[in-house]
């Protein structure tokens, strides 16, 4: 029989010990911690995580930001693990070396890697291989390489169950933590938002609560513009925003920071009517909120807009029965149009961040 380990219970002093985080980039990702970037299509999500990824392996300020990844031995160079699980080929030939052109950057210290295939991280035997390669290419580098950041792009192609399943979740996220416990790097996800709710990736809610950091990236296809914003950080100010030009370098793009580009007002604060027509979409939920199963869905409760209606027009101080419609129709809109809320088929649900 064997062993149970023992666990490492800590005592206050020692809570009191515990490091600060780190940052990788200053104000963007944070060492040894769990990353997603989300977006829609035409986004420029994937050459946006190569610039993240390639300046932390190059140890070149991100627009601005330090890079900080890690040993400050100039014989312990930072490396970067792209996982492609689409359209690898293109990222290995085109993409990095356009942008280690572009930049400059030396043959000798170009230390991005690529798996170019689908991976599962919900089977702990390929989370096993992963970490088993990372080690293997650290043991035999000379000089010295540390991975400082593990880049999966894109999170569709991570597992083998659904990614609105919550056992499918669990196994992964369990899979990611020991990644990161077991190689001491970053890892940053790379997924789409869903169909008709753009304020959350399209992911089980165990998936969304368990990243330590959530990038939105938004993007201009006919514009040729991106922009990268801080949903959340767990452990440090969630503000920063950056408006980018992607500009052509080789066969591929390259992002460059641009303050023409508008990244867009935060969510506007609410007046006391469309409070109240939030607390009472969240009191329906509470009370006849269901889930449902589909790609048009979030992973979250949804609830029939005539139940929110009702809970609505119980607290409203209009008079009429039309003013109170009135007043649900405009602070529905103005709520949906803020990105408070989203529709579909008849219901509606919160856009949490």
């Amino acid at each position: 029989m064997v062993k149970p380990q023992a666990l490492r219970i800590l005592c206050y002093a020692e809570m009191q010990g515990l490091p600060e985080p780190e940052w990788l980039i200053e104000g963007v990702i944070q060492k040894n911690t769990a990353s997603l970037m989300f977006g829609k299509s035409n986004s420029f999500k994937s050459f946006l995580a190569i610039d993240i990824g390639l300046s932390i392996a190059s140890r070149r300020p991100w627009h601005g930001h330090a890079v900080m990844p890690g040993s400050s031995s100039p014989d312990i160079l930072p490396a970067v693990l792209f996982v492609a699980t689409e359209g690898g080929n293109s990222v290995g030939r085109l993409r990095i070396p356009a942008w280690y052109g572009h930049h400059g950057i030396p043959e000798n210290e170009r230390t991005a890697f690529l798996y170019p295939q689908e991976i599962r991280l919900d089977q702990p035997e390929e989370v096993s291989a992963l970490i088993a390669a990372i080690t293997n290419i650290e043991l035999q580098a000379r000089p010295s390489l540390k991975f400082a950041l593990i880049v999966i792009d894109i999170f569709g192609g991570s597992m083998a169950g659904s990614e609105i399943e919550d056992k499918t979740a669990r196994a992964w996220v369990h899979g990611v933590q020991r990644i990161m416990r077991e190689t001491s790097a970053a890892v940053l996800t790379v997924a789409h938002t869903g169909w008709q709710d753009d304020s959350r990736a399209r992911m089980h809610t165990h998936f969304w609560g368990s990243f330590d950091t959530r990038l939105k990236a938004g993007g201009d296809k006919e514009a040729m513009t991106a922009t990268l914003t801080v949903e959340r950080h767990k452990d440090a100010d969630s503000s920063g925003t950056w408006g980018l030009k992607l500009v052509k370098a080789g066969d591929s793009l390259v992002p460059e920071l641009d303050a023409t580009v508008k990244t867009g007002p935060r969510k506007p604060m609410l007046s006391a009517k469309n409070r109240a027509a939030l607390n009472a979409l969240a009191d329906a939920l509470q009370a006849n909120g269901v889930r449902k199963v589909g790609s048009d869905w979030p992973s979250c409760d949804v609830v029939l807009i005539d139940h929110w209606r009702q809970h609505f027009y119980r607290h409203s101080a209009d008079d009429t029965h039309a003013a109170k419609k009135k007043a649900f129709q405009r602070a529905r809109d103005a709520l949906r149009e803020a990105g408070y809320v989203q529709f579909f088929d008849d219901h509606a649900w919160l856009c949490h961040g």
